[in-house]
């Protein structure tokens, strides 16, 4: 057996209530370059390939914070943001909205968590259970009380079911401002799903790859993703009183890994009127658009020909299209979906010229037009998307 497909000896768990951020953050990263070390180093000096040496690698998946600036002035009131990442996921997934959300305000604090069992190797996701989850949740914001005046909950796939649950369960907690949601987590589309917590007992991955991506596991544990579906489950949105707290959304209406319809009707549903955005992505493929007489939606088309996009896909919203990592052409290219044709695969990863930008959704017998389709890794709209987040949040707005 692969090595990165058993226990690591390292897995990340969450800390003690009385740990530090910074002591936190501290010892993840030893137990990462730990596991990075021993499972990946000593098999291949460059696991990922020469541009991920482990340094690289180690600082895409850690925890880190990112300080008020030294110009905040003393009396200025202190915002928090917790990132939470997605299922599979490390905090790079949200290092860019990080960078804008502190680049936003000078007194701004934003921390992002590492879930635990992830960032190491797929094999330390085998055991890891939805309450380690929320119990990093718990820490992280908890690390923020009697440091910032208000907090908000980024949260990312499965880190929006986490945001969710938690402002659920914690109606009365004054820090709470309120909720940025991308790609939210509220129901899983593929029914089959829901055998996945009495599948793990005799099958343990959904498919087994090569682990080519330095900011994230490709591999995928039945276990990881059981606990994934009993999270949402276990929160039953459907059965929730409404939220009294501004939500900013962001769905792409061709996202294959979540339910989109669920997104919609929480936003209409559970939300406050003139206290949420919703920004839906949107593309011929499509099979769903928003109800037009909700409230607050603002469909954008996600086709860019000057990115050879076509669509927006679950995995793209976080990242800008300059990426060095997941942007335009850049390190890292996700062609999982050829895995049973090599060749395809190949020529998806090393032929930008054949290659165009979409959700797996667009595929007809492996192609899109007669083109391969790499799952769009990256949003041209990214800034524009954080500008409107600002906006919504602070009153910040530009013309």
């Amino acid at each position: 057996m692969p090595e990165h497909l058993a226990p690591s000896g390292y897995a990340i768990v969450a800390p003690s209530a009385t740990s530090s951020f910074e002591s936190y953050v501290a010892d993840t990263r030893e137990q990462l370059r730990r596991a990075l070390e021993v499972v990946y180093q000593r098999a291949d000096q460059a696991p990922f390939g020469d541009s991920y040496p482990l340094s690289r690698t180690l600082e895409m998946r850690s925890p880190y914070e990112i300080r008020e600036a030294a110009q905040c002035a003393q009396d200025s009131p202190r915002t928090g943001y917790l990132l939470l990442h997605g299922l599979t996921d490390s905090p790079y997934l949200l290092s860019a909205v990080a960078r804008s959300l502190a680049g936003r305000s000078p007194c701004s604090v934003v921390r992002s968590v590492l879930l635990p069992g992830h960032g190491t190797v797929p094999g330390d996701s085998l055991e890891v259970h939805r309450d380690d989850w929320r119990n990093i949740t718990q820490f992280g914001v908890n690390s923020f009380r009697d440091r910032v005046d208000q907090l908000y909950l980024v949260g990312y796939s499965a880190g929006a079911t986490l945001a969710v649950e938690f402002a659920d369960q914690n109606r009365d907690d004054d820090l709470l401002a309120g909720l940025m949601l991308l790609s939210p987590a509220l129901a899983l589309p593929d029914a089959t799903v829901a055998l996945s917590p009495y599948v793990r007992w005799f099958m343990r991955w959904l498919g087994t790859e090569q682990e080519r991506d330095a900011a994230k596991y490709e591999t995928l544990a039945i276990n990881a993703g059981a606990e994934f579906y009993l999270m949402v489950r276990d929160m039953n949105w459907p059965a929730m009183e409404p939220l009294d707290l501004p939500v900013f959304m962001v769905v792409s209406g061709a996202d294959t890994t979540v339910d989109v319809t669920a997104a919609e009707q929480f936003f209409c549903e559970k939300l406050p009127e003139g206290r949420r955005e919703l920004i839906w992505y949107s593309s011929l493929s499509d099979g769903h658009l928003p109800e037009t007489d909700c409230s607050d939606i603002k469909i954008e088309s996600s086709a860019d020909e000057r990115f050879r996009l076509i669509s927006t896909s679950h995995v793209g919203v976080t990242m800008p299209a300059d990426d060095p990592h997941y942007g335009l052409d850049a390190g890292y290219r996700q062609c999982l979906h050829y895995a049973d044709n090599p060749e395809q695969k190949s020529e998806c990863l090393n032929n930008d010229s054949a290659t165009v930008y979409g959700e797996r959704s667009l595929l007809t017998e492996g192609l899109f037009q007669g083109k391969l389709l790499r799952r769009a890794t990256f949003n041209p709209a990214f800034g524009e998307m954080m500008s409107r987040a600002d906006c919504f949040f602070s009153g910040n707005c530009t013309q």
